[in-house]
């Protein structure tokens, strides 16, 4: 991987103010805007449906769209900003849709470890993505999980053809910030993906 990227860490105050931030927007169902520590790192906009401290879950929201779910580290978490409340287009029209409050998606998934996280995703969803953003920004490594460690995730990842890797990477466990899965574009790769030669 590439050298690592300069973070910012909040201090114990900023992370009370934010945790307090994230438990409102679980309660309020407010549509929000995640900014992090890690230098280049993409600002979530969505939902806030859970948070631990130790990961954070989201429904990302585009275009007036929901798109699968990100969990992100919540210690990287330095700002939650509001961006609508019940009254905005957004969330009216979601809630017309029956899409709107955002609920936990229909099956367990544990926030307080990566590990218990990874597996619970990939058992839950298929494909997950990959984020290492202190090494590398605007990028994610995606692919089915095969195995999990206490320090380690390993994937067997697919290509933009819904091609399989070969190979199987390691991913240090310290090194992913997040972990997105049940997207759009996540769902199309695992709908045209053939059988692992592994599965």
């Amino acid at each position: 991987m590439t050298k690592k990227r300069d973070t910012v860490r909040p201090d114990s105050a900023d992370a009370d103010r934010v945790l307090k931030r994230l438990d409102g927007a679980v309660n309020t169902g407010n549509l929000v805007r995640i900014h992090r520590s890690i230098r280049g790192a993409e600002k979530i906009e969505g939902f806030v449906v859970a948070t631990t401290p130790a990961w954070t879950l989201m429904a990302p929201c585009s275009d007036i769209q929901l798109d699968g779910w990100a969990a992100v580290r919540t210690a990287d978490i330095v700002k939650v900003r509001r961006k609508g409340d019940k009254t905005c287009l957004t969330i009216r029209a979601l809630h017309r849709r029956g899409q709107w409050p955002v609920l936990m998606p229909g099956h367990t998934l544990p926030l307080d470890t990566l590990p218990a996280l990874a597996e619970a995703a990939h058992r839950a969803f298929g494909l997950v993505a990959l984020h290492a953003e202190r090494h590398v920004t605007g990028a994610c490594w995606i692919g089915a999980v095969t195995e999990v460690r206490t320090k380690s995730v390993r994937l067997r990842e697919i290509d933009p053809r819904a091609c399989w890797h070969d190979e199987v990477t390691k991913f240090p466990g310290k090194d992913i910030t997040r972990i997105d899965f049940g997207g759009r574009y996540v769902r199309i790769l695992d709908e045209f993906a053939g059988p692992r030669t592994d599965a």
